[in-house]
């Protein structure tokens, strides 16, 4: 069964710079983040709204005025899924099926603490002072205790992983959201969230050498993502307007990380509604 916490580690901490090339990467986690929002109200209702907007056969749904550009995002979205089912999707399971778990873990620990220093800075830009401080201990636990941050050992010391991204910042300083926006194989997006990636392109950049082992580096840390996420591609398939679903999860995921909510809060937490899903699967 896929382990839960890894994927609620991963729904939080999402790095759009580590899913550039890679639209489905970040769709599987907009997916992830409606399996969480199932059997909460607001779940229902969006789920009400999708098929009512599906019977009527309606080509624009939703507040258009949010969505301008939705004729455009609609064959992004298209061309998106082309491109993981053609081409990620394999590679991923490849992956899966040679590379042994613990290699995988040990992989994905690496690239999460190598962006914590982000978290740090983002943390700091909302004011958020004391998750500053633990974001900060965090990384100082897994890169010396955790051997370079290949083991996740402050997770086991009440120092669990926290994502924080550029979008959240300006949305906390009052910048709105502008119209929903579908990236070339980044997904959905916003105009907001667009720029907010501009740091983290710069962070990696100043990271990165150039170095033929950087860009393998970069590919491989592409693919454990997506191989973690193999299997969610059923959700979304059961969707009557995918684009329709993908685009308001991600409203909502967004909505929940910017308040530093939980995506579910009420009845069984995330890990539970996760497992049940993977159980019945």
């Amino acid at each position: 069964m896929v382990s839960c916490r890894s994927i609620e580690t991963l729904l939080l901490s999402a790095d759009p710079y580590t899913l550039s090339m890679v639209y489905s990467t970040k769709q599987q986690i907009i997916i992830m983040s409606g399996i969480a929002l199932h059997k909460s109200r607001s779940f229902v209702v969006l789920w009400m709204m999708i098929c009512i907007g599906s019977i009527s056969g309606c080509s624009t749904t939703g507040d258009p005025g949010n969505d301008p550009f939705e004729r455009y995002n609609r064959g992004m979205t298209n061309f998106n899924q082309a491109v993981d089912e053609s081409v990620l999707a394999p590679v991923a399971r490849g992956y899966r099926a040679v590379v042994p778990s613990p290699a995988r873990n040990g992989i994905k620990n690496f690239f999460l603490n190598l962006r914590e220093p982000l978290n740090i800075i983002y943390d700091v830009l909302q004011g958020k002072f004391r998750m500053a401080g633990r974001s900060t201990g965090r990384f100082l636990v897994n890169t010396t205790l955790g051997f370079a941050g290949l083991n996740d050992v402050a997770s086991y010391m009440d120092l669990p992983r926290r994502g924080e991204d550029f979008g959240q910042v300006l949305a906390v300083w009052g910048v709105r959201s502008g119209p929903h926006l579908v990236l070339p194989f980044l997904g959905a997006s916003n105009v907001r969230d667009t720029f907010g990636l501009v740091p983290n392109y710069a962070y990696r950049s100043a990271l990165s050498l150039g170095s033929p082992e950087d860009t393998i580096a970069t590919i491989v840390e592409i693919v454990d993502i997506r191989s973690r996420l193999l299997g969610t591609e059923d959700l979304l398939n059961l969707q009557p307007d995918k684009y329709l679903f993908l685009r308001e999860t991600y409203r909502q995921r967004r909505l929940a990380q910017i308040n530093d909510q939980s995506l579910s809060q009420q009845g069984p937490s995330d890990d539970e509604l996760l497992d049940e899903l993977f159980e019945e699967n």
